[in-house]
């Protein structure tokens, strides 16, 4: 089992390494789904939903929901999105049993950009999201602290594409899927929390219905049709083109245990999805970003191996960048791999749900940030050479497997100077 970065093995000529309160509003119309994948429930019902500054810092919910009856769910969270489509959903998601009596979902702290945002609970059963009303808006200041918003008329009429208003009794209708106007803007777009002025230089905002093959491969450096064997040895997963899709403003890499003979005659135990630049967009220096939701293997545990990592021609000589990897027991973490050696570290608290994911590289140091807050930096071994992007959602053996599992990206950018 890897204990602190994934190394890849040789592929032909190349060596290859991956180490991959607030005041409330009831929102009486419109509302945002979750990477299109909602649909209506009528099991499940919220109680009540509340969203309060931290004692330590940022901002917390809190959600009180039943069912009519016993259900196990794959995840239980508090989603979030900014007036722009973007998500910014709560910290903590946790697989959960639903009953007839209440239950109570607490999430981690999170640190929110000012502006205004619209907060729902969902919930994933058998591999598909369900988003509950009712939706409320929220306001955050600059600073994180609460700004008040004025509470809506709760007798306003709902527009003709959002789900009904919450009627005084609780109801378990969800909202509808989100609008064209819900996606991600990439105009006046900073890398968050890394200080200096930047140009950007590469963006994918997943807005469209299927993936750009002008900017991303498939899978792992072979034809675009081709399943491709592993990165790493200790993976358990072939990657196939068909675990790739887009669809809701989002990229999804799907892992699922089904035994997948790959182009290189082996068979594997499960299939997954990645995506990679190389030969369509490789960089030197730069701020890389990347929002990202990882699904939770238990409380507070990322499931599986997911990663965002940059990669060199020829490994470990151009070196490799992993911004974020889960590891250890399901953290996020970082690595920066040389003939050097391959030091780096994981981040404190609980990354599953979405965070934003990024790495400031420049000449001998890299500064790694989680959230918009540094988390981390390396400054032995930091090569010169181009490399190129990639995100993948490995399988491997862990006691934080978990399948099937879908790994989202909201937005993948580069700035440079």
């Amino acid at each position: 089992m890897p204990r602190n970065s994934r190394h890849r093995r040789k592929l032909t000529t190349r060596t290859k390494i991956s180490a991959l309160v607030l005041s409330f509003a009831t929102l009486a119309m419109g509302s945002a789904a979750w990477a299109g994948q909602s649909r209506t429930s009528t099991e499940v019902v919220v109680d009540s939903l509340t969203v309060s500054a931290a004692p330590s810092g940022g901002l917390t919910a809190t959600a009180k929901v039943h069912s009519a009856r016993t259900l196990r769910v794959q995840a239980l969270t508090v989603a979030v999105r900014s007036e722009s489509g973007s998500h910014f959903d709560f910290p903590g998601a946790t697989a959960t049993k639903l009953s007839p009596s209440p239950t109570t979902f607490t999430s981690g702290s999170a640190a929110l950009p000012a502006g205004t945002y619209t907060a729902f609970v969902a919930y994933k059963y058998r591999d598909t999201w369900h988003n509950l009303s009712p939706v409320k808006t929220f306001t955050s200041g600059a600073t994180g602290t609460p700004t008040p918003s004025p509470t809506a008329s709760a007798s306003a009429s709902p527009s003709p594409s959002s789900s009904p208003s919450p009627s005084p009794t609780p109801t378990a209708s969800a909202p509808t899927a989100p609008s064209p106007s819900q996606t991600t803007s990439t105009t006046g777009a900073a890398p968050l929390g890394i200080p200096g002025s930047w140009r950007q230089v590469f963006g994918d905002e997943f807005n469209g219905t299927s993936l750009d093959s002008s900017k991303w491969n498939p899978n792992w450096l072979g034809c675009p049709t081709c399943t491709t064997k592993p990165v790493n040895s200790a993976e358990l997963g072939a990657y196939a083109p068909s675990q790739v899709s887009v669809s809701g403003g989002s990229l999804h890499l799907k892992a699922e245990k089904q035994q997948t003979t790959a182009a290189d005659g082996k068979t594997y135990a499960y299939r997954s999805g990645l995506v990679e630049s190389d030969g369509k967009a490789e960089f030197t220096y730069g701020a890389f970003e990347a929002r990202i939701y990882t699904p939770a293997a238990s409380p507070g545990a990322i499931a599986n191996w997911p990663a965002f990592w940059t990669d060199g021609q020829n490994w470990p000589e151009d070196g490799e960048m992993d911004i974020m990897e889960a590891l250890g027991g399901g953290k996020a973490c970082y690595h920066f791999h040389s003939p050097a050696g391959g030091p780096g570290g994981c981040a404190p608290g609980d990354f599953t749900g979405w965070h934003t994911y990024g790495a400031e590289w420049k000449s001998g140091v890299v500064t790694y940030y989680y959230d918009g807050k540094q988390v981390g930096q390396i400054t032995t071994g930091i090569t010169s050479s181009p490399m190129f992007l990639i995100l993948n959602n490995g399988v491997y053996s862990s006691p934080t497997t978990v399948t099937p599992a879908d790994m989202m990206t909201d937005y993948v950018r580069v700035w440079q100077h």
